[in-house]
């Protein structure tokens, strides 16, 4: 698929109205749209495919390039449904002829490369099927819960950010010519050796991205997902600066994907149209499709592609595989309440707990306080005591010497 960003496609099998997580797989394969839930709380996906495509660019001298693309995701879902962490990568095999050389020259090479690495984040902002006068089960009339309604046009609404990151120069702003619009250097031997058309156009290394994802059912068998995406262009530093920079190589994507449960529930179809402009590469790609239930954890699918024009013209056929590893729990709302209302009473608990702790050293302080008062005391009392012992001697000492002078001066009288 051509644009790493939106690199995941609505389940094919139909939700459950009132949770992000489904009894059955929820696969992204094979569009390339992303559906508005994720995959619920503590479920691990990985989900593969095998592209063989080939394009032909008019404006590169009818170069071509053919060859297999290897796709990987891994998709994990956290807090309460609401969060998925996905990674995506890819690895391609392809064959290149380069056309675009003066003189006749063209140069064909095999090569193996490493796609862009993808990782991000979705999280449900706004859930309508929680709204039960709106998505509720009618039992009074079979028709009413399979015609449309107004409220079926309230999507819910998810928000992604995340970020692409580059490990290969020769595949740029998901254009595979990127390579042969550079300019050529020529060396002593291969003076005459120089492109028909050059581009100079930046490296892009890291390319941050924010975008939203809409979905819709309808009577029970359809879904209608709208995409849209902003990326970011971290252009390399070593961009010549006389070079203009005045082209926006900023991303901005649009999908538009819809999605048929057939009378089998095993098998859907899909349709999906795709428009994407930068400043190196601009396309508008048609892709349909089928996948099958084979188990309620395994799917596969298959998918055909293209571009209407021919700069460069694409056409391409996949196969994918998705296995689920369902660990999830499922949780009634009572339940939920319950544990709600234990986990309160726990915070209230650690919280009593943590002030009669608080109170116990208070009061095991003040009571230290009042015993050293007490040992002040009797230290001080003590001392009180001795001083009054000692100026008893004082005096004692005092009045034996006044009763000596005293007799002494009585003995002088008498003689």
């Amino acid at each position: 698929m051509l644009i790493a960003r939106c690199f995941v496609f609505l389940s094919l099998i139909t939700f459950t109205a009132n949770a992000q997580y489904t009894e059955t797989i929820n696969s992204n394969r094979p569009g390339t749209s992303h559906g508005a839930f994720a995959i619920g709380w503590n479920v691990f996906q990985v989900e593969t495919g095998v592209s063989s495509y080939s394009m032909e660019h008019k404006n590169l001298n009818n170069s071509e390039i053919d060859g297999y693309k290897f796709n990987y995701l891994f998709r994990y879902g956290l807090l309460n449904d609401k969060l998925e962490v996905f990674l995506e990568g890819s690895v391609l095999s392809r064959n290149v002829l380069d056309n675009n050389y003066q003189n006749n020259y063209s140069t064909e090479i095999s090569e193996t490369l490493i796609g862009e690495q993808t990782i991000g984040f979705k999280y449900l902002v706004f859930d309508p099927f929680k709204n039960k006068k709106w998505h509720g089960e009618n039992f009074y009339s079979w028709k009413a819960g399979r015609v449309i309604k107004l409220t079926d046009f309230i999507p819910a609404l998810s928000v992604m950010v995340g970020s692409g990151f580059n490990f290969d120069d020769k595949i740029n702003y998901s254009d595979q010519f990127f390579e042969m619009k550079k300019t050529v250097h020529p060396d002593l031997l291969n003076q005459n050796i120089t492109r028909i058309r050059n581009f100079n156009h930046p490296i892009q290394n890291i390319s941050p991205f924010v975008g939203i994802a809409t979905q819709n059912h309808f009577k029970g068998r359809w879904v209608v997902v709208n995409n849209i995406f902003y990326e970011l262009a971290f252009k390399n530093p070593t961009f010549p600066d006389y070079l203009p920079k005045s082209t926006n190589y900023n991303t901005l994507n649009y999908l538009f994907t819809i999605t048929h449960n057939l009378r089998n529930p095993n098998w859907s179809i899909f349709g999906e149209f795709q428009t994407f402009k930068n400043g190196v590469y601009s396309d508008q790609l048609f892709k349909f499709g089928a996948a099958h239930l084979i188990s309620k954890d395994i799917q596969a699918d298959l998918n055909v592609g293209g571009s209407l024009k021919n700069t460069p013209s694409l056409f391409y056929l996949s196969l994918g595989f998705s296995k689920r590893f369902d660990w999830h729990i499922d949780i009634t709302d009572v339940e939920l309440k319950q544990m709600k209302d234990f986990k309160k009473n726990q915070k209230i608990q650690r919280k009593a707990d943590k002030d009669s702790e608080k109170q116990q050293r208070k009061n095991d302080r003040k009571g230290k306080t009042i015993l050293d008062f007490f040992k002040r005391g009797e230290v001080s009392e003590k001392k009180k005591v001795r001083k009054e012992i000692k100026d008893l001697k004082k005096e004692s000492k005092k009045l034996d010497k006044e009763t000596k002078r005293q007799n002494r001066i009585d003995r002088k009288k008498n003689k």
